[in-house]
């Protein structure tokens, strides 16, 4: 029976390799899911049972971010994000809690996003754990890479900067600072459909005074690398 069920792991890796997804189990992960310094057994285990709970299954190499060989959609203070794949076969975003975060659990986040969800801004959250936020993938690219395309017109980024401003407003009016929209490069996305979304809720606050429409519009429109590219696509 062991050797039955060791045959399968290797089967089951092999599949994963050919479809480019890295299996929970591989020692490939250990980097990525105890980023970034290896813990004990116990609680590599207890990342790994939390997940199970998730229904995730495997994680896929894709991103611009390297940790090692191995590629992630993004690395921040709290946490990184990859792309991964479910028991239901679909694939969303889940950002890690890194082992050095200056916070126990991602509770706190979870809090935040669920209030800029509730005005109508940011990822679906469709699981959550001490350690993990398992959220809607956005299939697109930062706003600078956006920008940088050849094939990006006026209009297309006049919907861009007012659904970003009009995000903005939404979440003013929740009371909810974003914190971080003063770099929105790493903060906004967006898609083929030319949707934009900000992400990352990880320095929001309800206990400080709003000021994202003024944060992201000086971004935007007055000063820094978007809106050098906004200003020389609109002109």
């Amino acid at each position: 029976m062991d050797s039955q069920r060791r045959q399968l792991g290797i089967l089951s890796h092999r599949i994963n390799a050919f479809c480019n997804k890295v299996d929970l189990n591989c020692p490939e992960l250990v980097p990525v899911i105890s980023y970034p310094r290896q813990i004990n057994d116990r609680e590599y285990s207890g990342r790994l049972k939390e997940l199970e709970i998730m229904g995730v299954n495997s994680i896929l190499p894709v991103g611009n971010t390297k940790i090692g060989k191995f590629s992630i959609l993004g690395k921040g203070g709290v946490g990184l994000v990859v792309k991964v794949e479910s028991n239901d076969r679909k694939t969303y975003a889940l950002k890690i809690r890194r082992i050095d975060a200056n916070r126990r659990s991602m509770e706190r986040e979870v809090k935040l996003h669920k209030i800029a969800i509730s005005a109508g801004v940011g990822p679906y959250i469709y699981a959550n754990s001490e350690n993990f936020i398992l959220m809607e993938f956005i299939d697109g690219c930062n706003i600078i890479g956006w920008l940088n395309h050849q094939n990006v017109n006026v209009d297309q980024v006049r919907k861009v900067v007012i659904s970003t401003l009009e995000q903005c407003y939404s979440l003013d009016r929740a009371n909810l600072d974003h914190g971080e929209l003063s770099c929105l490069d790493h903060h906004v996305l967006v898609s083929e459909s030319v949707n934009a979304h900000i992400i990352d809720f990880e320095s929001s606050s309800i206990d400080r005074k709003t000021r994202n429409v003024t944060a992201a519009a000086h971004s935007l429109l007055l000063n820094g690398a978007v809106s050098r590219r906004v200003i020389n696509n609109i002109h």
